[in-house]
């Protein structure tokens, strides 16, 4: 068993995810894991059509790079956010105090990029009327994706930090399976972050049944059947946000681990599932999910979803400076007292439900005009750059080892729980952190998705563009190069225009992801 949480909460991090009260899930733990870098929609602009995706005729090429940058930018929010605590500046008097405790909305990011990235290939599938990815496979590469990694940070931190508190192998089990989040006192000490990667995992295995029941929602058409999908975002959404009110009542029956669940999260991956059926929307229809109507149409012009959305709306593809900025500003009103305390009291329900909206509107902002069909503005020149892009590449290790390395500063380097700088703890977190991240990926993470093909069935093959997500092998009949004629009506370049040809098509994005390329994109984790 796990150390008592007595022991866990004693002017530290340690306890902090295992607390039994209803409170807001710690900083340390909402973050996520991943899906995998953004997988482009083939668009119809190849055959001669300005939609942003076309029926699935083959697998796409290329990546979203900015998806990748805007990883490292989720993790390091995390990690400055946990050293931030355990220093104890968030807790002081200092004008950054309430921002940086809010800087767990990384979380948020990466479960939202999580639903876009993973949902795709099932909305396109479903759209397009052409059968899903294999459930067995797309479980089989999850599995592969993150418990390689997650079990080498394990060892280490159950046999340095929880050896003297694991007296069964149910003990072991527990956080190995990634149950961890179902039992209370279950958090070891140095992986209490771990809990979201659990709520990932569940995801995961949801998936495949969320993406069924999309499917049996139906429609005639394509433009019919996109508009029941995008329903079905939105009812996770509300669904979200609703347990999270629920959950967080003075009078709920639930247990107090039950704002760490997958439903406490699924307004989260919700607005990854709605991007993702966004981004997948069938081309050539004059209909806008949106407000339908008050967009206006041009006729003989075959209008993508993106380019029938009303002008308020499209701020956020089209206008990727202003939906960044807007993210700013809520991320600003949420440091106030409006949503919640900074560290670990219990939330009130309304309190709980004003963070996660607002949280889940920061995702959409920082996504959206990612994966949409505008340029992509100073957002994407800045997450494309190589530094940026090599950090997000890592981002999962990253993830996994900075609690260790924040034990270590403090275990080891003799520094001082919640009195200590907030800077030097930062840097020697950073410093090592990375090249153990760095090292995770290259020598576990990576080489484990080589297993990818085993088990796989002959005759297994994905539907066109309905192919797992972290691949990015090419089809084999080579797609004709994107060109830069490739553009939305009134002049707005496409999804494809702005994919990135995989620099080694015979690796996996995240495998090819030292070489200019892009995901996480998502999240989370999951």
């Amino acid at each position: 068993m796990t150390r008592p949480i007595s022991d866990m909460v004693r002017g530290d991090l340690r306890g902090a995810p295992t607390q039994v009260e209803r409170s807001r899930p710690p900083a340390a733990s909402r973050m996520d894991v991943e899906g995998t870098v953004s997988r482009p929609v083939k668009s119809d602009s190849i055959s001669g059509q300005g939609g942003l995706s076309a029926p699935n005729t083959g697998r796409s090429a290329g990546w979203l790079p900015a998806l990748e940058g805007l990883r490292a930018v989720a993790v390091l929010g995390v990690v400055v956010h946990h050293v931030s605590y355990l220093s104890g500046l968030t807790n002081s008097f200092s004008r950054f105090a309430g921002l940086l405790a809010r800087l767990d909305v990384g979380v948020a990011i990466f479960f939202a990029l999580s639903g876009f990235l993973l949902y795709r290939p099932f909305a396109l599938a479903a759209i397009h009327g052409q059968s899903g990815p294999p459930v067995r496979r797309y479980l089989w590469h999850r599995a592969l994706r993150i418990l390689p990694g997650y079990w080498a940070m394990a060892a280490v931190g159950l046999v340095w930090l929880n050896f003297d508190y694991l007296r069964s192998v149910w003990d072991w089990a527990i956080p190995l399976l990634l149950a961890q989040i179902y039992q209370p006192l279950r958090l070891p000490v140095g992986m209490e972050q771990t809990w979201s990667l659990a709520t990932e995992a569940t995801f995961y295995l949801a998936l495949p049944a969320i993406a069924m029941l999309g499917r049996r929602m139906g429609g005639r058409t394509p433009l019919g059947r996109a508009r029941r999908q995008l329903i079905l975002g939105a009812v996770l959404v509300l669904a979200g946000l609703t347990w999270n009110a629920y959950a967080h009542g003075p009078d709920s029956p639930l247990p107090g681990l039950a704002v760490l669940w997958l439903p406490a999260f699924l307004d989260w991956f919700g607005i990854g599932i709605m991007l993702a059926v966004l981004a997948s929307w069938p081309a050539s229809t004059t209909s806008s999910p949106f407000l339908a109507g008050l967009a206006g149409s041009r006729s003989g012009q075959g209008d993508d979803m993106w380019s029938t959305t009303p002008r308020g709306l499209r701020v956020f593809a089209f206008a990727p400076g202003t939906s960044w900025l807007i993210a700013g500003a809520l991320l600003w009103i949420v440091s106030t007292p409006i949503a919640g305390p900074r560290a670990l009291e219990p939330t009130k329900s309304i309190e709980s439900v004003v963070e996660h909206l607002t949280f889940l509107l920061i995702a959409w902002c920082l996504i959206a005009p990612l994966v949409g069909p505008g340029s992509g503005g100073v957002p994407r020149a800045l997450l494309g750059h190589r530094v940026v892009q090599f950090l997000g590449r890592i981002s999962y290790g990253i993830f996994l080892w900075h609690l260790l390395a924040l034990e270590a500063c403090f275990r080891l380097l003799g520094f001082t729980r919640m009195n200590s700088s907030f800077w030097v703890i930062l840097a020697i977190t950073l410093a090592l952190t990375i090249p153990v991240a760095a090292a995770s990926y290259y020598l576990i993470e990576r080489p484990s998705r080589r297993l990818r093909r085993v088990g796989q069935r002959r005759g297994d093959r994905p539907g066109p563009e309905v192919v797992d997500p972290d691949s990015l092998v090419q089809a084999p009949t080579p797609v004709p190069a994107l060109q830069a004629a490739s553009s939305a009506p009134g002049g707005h370049p496409t999804l494809a225009a702005q994919l990135v040809p995989p620099a080694d098509p015979a690796e996996t994005q995240h495998q090819s992801g030292d070489r200019d390329e892009e995901q996480p994109g998502r999240k989370h984790h999951k």
